[in-house]
């Protein structure tokens, strides 16, 4: 499943890299696999096997690995085919979201649009629009195979089978876990300090408004990841962005720029460049609050007086996490933090090595008093620690262990069902594979 899960990573890069290399003219092609109307191209596998052998997964695969890849399409075709067939429809915003997913990934990888243009001779915009039909393909693939398995469930008699048919000399070993929760304090920004950015971000604008480029000021200015790309955003879907700066932005005229405003990131000033349907390209230039050493000296108080009341009992800290805690990705879990499977047990090696420190010097049921972590060169956040648990190192049981037992018997069971499905579906379409890989049994597998 994890080289699968690989193979489908790499969808647009393969898209990218032959579309490259026919154009150079270096690749003579040829199909080697059919399924239906669906051809799979030498060149595509041969593609897939070189992005293979420089994962971390090739250390780990003993086989004939063109043949595992080459299966792996085809299967993947039929998976299109019976997707086609079922009249599987993928929402055209589902495809824009994911297209802007992967422009972001591109422009990350790059840096500029130039860089992009150098290295393909097109714009992202042209690139993205060549790779729209291979990303709505692969998302037709996915939403086909999570409707095959979606009904799959297990019942605690069947983990209770999967684990009693493993000898116990073959349990998985876990190593050191713990329990740990903790509440974070973002400090809040005095107002003098927001109302001094805007004071600076109209100062900044005049300058525009005379006549400087506001993608220089943005680079010389801006605090934001893309400052380096004259504050540019590109085209986004309505929806996706953080409401007041969409806000902002849509309430202008191409061309213009706004005033100064706040939104959940920063201080922004933007400008619209283009709106098209349900998208919209504009530019900001952001400037990112800093708190004071008072700013964050309140909020370590304020932790410390939570945690007299959780101590007092007052509250709990799973309730106090979830009231008051900025850090959404464990509040959820009423502060505590997730492990694989959704477990909230975390192996040492998953911890940060601060938190990690933190805890070693902590007794099981503690809660420490509330301190400051640098999160950023410019960013302090306080936070308590609550340890809650250490579980000792063990071979895997069923009190201590259900959640990723139950884990591995469901992605079992789906594993099953659907390689059922594909041996069944893979009679019903046409499928036919050059000589040369007769080797790897794929139609016999029919």
């Amino acid at each position: 499943m994890k080289i699968t899960r690989y193979i489908a990573s790499v969808v647009v890069l393969l898209s990218l890299s032959t579309t490259m290399l026919g154009q150079q003219g270096e690749v003579v092609d040829k199909i080697i696999g059919k399924v239906d109307d669906k051809i799979i191209l030498k060149s595509e596998l041969e593609q897939a096997y070189l992005q293979f052998l420089s994962s971390p997964n090739a250390l780990q695969f003993d086989g004939d690995a063109r043949c595992f890849l080459l299966k792996d399409m085809v299967e993947s075709k039929v998976m299109l085919a019976m997707a086609e067939i079922d009249s599987v429809i993928i929402d055209d915003a589902r495809v824009d979201y994911d297209i802007q997913g992967r422009a972001q990934q591109i422009m990350q990888r790059f840096g500029s649009e130039d860089a992009i243009r150098q290295a393909y001779g097109k714009s992202l915009d042209q690139i993205m629009e060549e790779l729209r039909p291979d990303i709505e393909q692969q998302l037709l693939i996915q939403q086909q195979e999570r409707d095959i398995v979606a009904d799959v469930t297990v019942t605690p008699n069947e983990v209770r089978k999967l684990y009693n048919n493993i000898p116990k000399d073959s349990l998985p070993l876990y190593s050191t876990e713990y329990e740990v929760g903790m509440i974070v304090k973002q400090p809040e920004v005095d107002n003098d300090e927001i109302e001094q950015l805007k004071k600076k971000l109209l100062g900044i604008r005049e300058r525009i408004l005379k006549g400087e480029s506001f993608e220089i000021m943005a680079t010389l200015n801006s605090d934001g990841p893309t400052s380096a790309n004259g504050g540019n955003l590109g085209f986004n879907q309505r929806g996706t962005m953080d409401p007041a700066y969409e806000a902002a932005a849509l309430s202008l005229k191409p061309g213009e720029i706004s005033m100064p405003f706040e939104s959940s990131f920063g201080v922004h000033i933007t400008q619209l460049i283009e709106k098209r349907g349900n998208e919209y390209n504009s530019r900001h230039i952001i400037l990112i609050p800093k708190p004071s050493q008072k700013d964050v000296q309140e909020a370590v108080q304020y932790l410390d007086s939570l945690r007299e009341q959780i101590i007092a009992e007052k509250i709990t800290f799973e309730e106090a996490a979830k009231q008051y805690s900025d850090d959404e990705s464990t509040s959820v879990n009423g502060g505590f933090m997730s492990g694989q499977f959704g477990s909230l047990r975390v192996p040492a090696n998953g911890l940060d090595p601060e938190l990690y420190f933190e805890i070693d010097k902590m007794k099981e049921g503690e809660i420490s008093k509330a301190t400051t972590v640098q999160v950023s060169a410019d960013d302090q956040v306080a936070r308590i620690i609550y340890f809650k648990k250490r579980i000792a190192p063990h071979r895997a049981n069923l009190n201590e262990d259900y959640e990723k037992l139950k884990a591995a018997t469901i992605q079992m069971k789906k594993s099953q069902k659907r390689q059922e499905y594909l041996q069944d579906k893979m009679k019903e379409v046409y499928i036919e594979v050059a000589p040369e890989y007769n080797r790897c049994g794929i139609i016999n597998n029919q």
